[in-house]
Formats: C-alpha cells, structure tokens, sequence
C-alpha cells in the first residue's frame, strides 16, 4: 500500500481522513502511541548506542525529515552531533541561508557547511 501525495499538509481537503483510513482501517496501525512517548525513547536509544563520548555525523537539508532527526539527535547527544548541510542545487533562492539560521540559532543543531 502507499500514498503519493502530501495528504498531511493543511491544503489537502481530507488529508487527515485519507490518513486515518490508510493508517488505521487498512494497515491497522495500533493506536495507543503517544509522539513524546517515541521520541524520548528514540533519544534514550540514540544514548545508549553513541556512549558518553561517541559522535554521530548526520546530513540535513532543511526538509521536515532532516530537520527533525537533526533535532532529536542534538536533544540526545548536544554538540556531539555534527550536522552537515547538504545543498543540492535544488533549493529556493536564499533557501540554504535561511536553513542555516533556522538550524543554528532556532533548533540550535551544531550544524557546519
């Protein structure tokens, strides 16, 4: 099964209902999880897995899915989570500044370019 358009962003008339449907009446996905729940767990696993005194590398774009990984792995680990911005080319003008200041001085991510 899989979906291939956005249905989570605001825009989507349904979104929420196509989502729900998918998530729960066809891959009946359990529904007795709570976000904070998994993301401090994920943080506790990252923890255990890096050590007091190991470094994790991570690549980021500015893009949801690398924002919040970046995000959980400096909650997890603080500066010893080195981020690198990854710009492909791609981005929006003054995208790349604007990521820059975003991950450093909002999420403050240790990120270099």
């Amino acid at each position: 099964w899989g979906l291939q358009f956005h249905p989570e962003v605001t825009h989507s008339p349904l979104g929420k209902d196509i989502l729900k449907n998918f998530v729960v009446n066809i891959a009946k996905a359990k529904q007795d999880w709570v976000m904070t729940d998994y993301a401090n767990e994920f943080i506790e696993e990252v923890r255990a897995k890096v050590g007091p005194t190991g470094h994790v590398i991570g690549a980021v774009s500015g893009g949801v899915d690398s924002t919040v990984a970046a995000v959980l792995m400096t909650k997890a680990i603080g500066d010893r989570f080195h981020a690198v911005m990854v710009d492909n080319g791609c981005l929006r003008k003054d995208e790349a500044v604007n990521v820059l200041k975003r991950m450093r001085d909002d999420c403050k991510v240790n990120l270099r370019c």
